[in-house]
């Protein structure tokens, strides 16, 4: 049975940088976005399904790139903290959706959480943002804790076993970073070799990579090697903006890390003593790389919503409005390499979107208040909405076939 919807009256930011349409339609066909432009233009079929948006913005779903939705691949192999770890994922994801926020990266949480993302994509659980899963590859001693590997050979083991074992994605540490008490900010974690055959083989295996690094050596061998994204860049120098600008990888900030506001909340002396050195050079780095043209993408490297922020972020260092949101949405998805299915209001995209009581044009910081996020849908469902749009909320049950899992069974 073909379900057919629209999306009526509002102003659409399609994600693209274009003019808005106001009082657009967009029309949606079993999931998926048919037609987009003003009301003139669309023809809606009288068996579609109204949902009247008149007043309000409707945009793409923002994508964060960069959060810890469980912890890093090498945690314990234990069934009760699995349970809880796996708990707190759909929490995590949940909140992300009612947020706005309906893509989001688990950086690190390799094959275990690929289970989950399987969970959300056959629609055992619901309302969640969808999950890219990312399994993480990391030099002995370095910055981030996953599957250590040393030296081409064994890295490219690495990535061949995550990649079979479903992981979409790679992260890996170029330089140290703010966390551990032993390591330094600008000590490089891999040899640009190293690096070289990390991508060479991801590369291969369509797996885009992230490389979390702040800045110096490090960052440049991140930038000769070709990572997809680097990540953080919270002590980027001018050498390393030309670098990358001239490269074309993009540059995912996390301003969300050095915030004044979530460093006063780190226990650790020497983290704090960190961040807050990075604070003006990171949002002077940003600033830089906008005027210069560099590709920006947004993570955050922080919780639900946190991308919200991150939106507000760029606009302070020197972004539009308009600027932000294609950053949060067309750049981010084009990082992650699932531009051909999100990050845009246009035929062909599953429908993600958001339709929000207020413009955020005017004022990207509308976008951090709950109450402004009228409704949220991934691939045309309506997932959540506010009080004044629940009528557009499906209550009735509906799923997969059952689960059924036989353990020890004896019949």
């Amino acid at each position: 049975m073909v379900n057919t919807q629209a999306i009526v009256g509002s102003t659409i930011i399609d994600g693209t940088g274009s003019e808005p349409i106001a009082k657009g339609t967009i029309l949606i066909r079993d999931g998926k976005i048919v037609d987009v432009g003003s009301y003139e233009n669309v023809v809606v079929p009288p068996d579609a399904s109204m949902i009247d948006a008149t007043g309000k913005f409707t945009m793409p779903g923002i994508i964060d790139a960069h959060v810890h939705v469980t912890p890093n691949q090498d945690v314990p192999n234990d069934v009760r903290i699995n349970l809880r770890i796996g708990f707190s994922a759909i929490n995590t994801l949940r909140q992300s959706l009612g947020a706005g926020v309906t893509t989001v990266v688990s950086i690190g949480g390799g094959p275990a959480a690929v289970e989950l993302t399987n969970a959300i994509n056959e629609g055992y659980v619901d309302k969640c943002a969808n999950q890219i899963t990312a399994g993480v590859v990391n030099a002995s001693g370095g910055h981030v804790r996953g599957r250590h590997a040393d030296g081409p050979w064994e890295i490219r083991k690495a990535v061949r076993e995550l990649a079979s074992a479903g992981c979409t994605m790679i992260k890996t540490a170029a330089t140290g970073g703010f966390q551990w008490e032993h390591e330094r900010v600008h000590w490089p974690d891999y040899t640009e070799e190293e690096l070289i055959a990390l991508v060479d083989e991801c590369r291969m295996r369509d797996m885009p990579v992230a490389a979390h690094a702040h800045g110096h050596e490090g960052f440049k061998y991140a930038v000769n090697a070709k990572v997809h994204m680097v990540h953080h860049g919270a002590l980027i120098d001018d050498e390393g903006l030309e670098a990358i600008t001239k490269a074309d990888l993009y540059f995912v900030p996390t301003l969300f890390t050095t915030s004044i506001g979530r460093v006063a909340k780190v226990e650790s002396p020497w983290t704090k003593e960190r961040m807050e050195a990075a604070y003006p050079i990171h949002r002077e780095g940003v600033a830089k790389a906008h005027n210069m043209g560099t590709k920006i993408a947004l993570g955050t490297d922080g919780g639900p919503g946190d991308a919200m922020i991150e939106l507000s972020e760029f606009v302070d260092c020197g972004m539009s409005p308009m600027d932000a949101i294609v950053a949060g949405t067309r750049n981010t998805a084009d990082a992650l390499s699932i531009l051909d299915r999100v990050g845009t209001v246009e035929t062909g995209k599953d429908a993600d979107l958001l339709i929000v009581s207020k413009n955020p044009l005017d004022d990207i910081d509308v976008l951090q208040v709950q109450d402004n996020i009228s409704l949220v849908m991934t691939h045309g469902k309506v997932q959540t909405t506010s009080e004044e749009m629940k009528t557009y909320l499906d209550p009735r049950l509906s799923g997969p076939p059952r689960l059924i899992v036989r353990v020890n069974a004896d019949a």
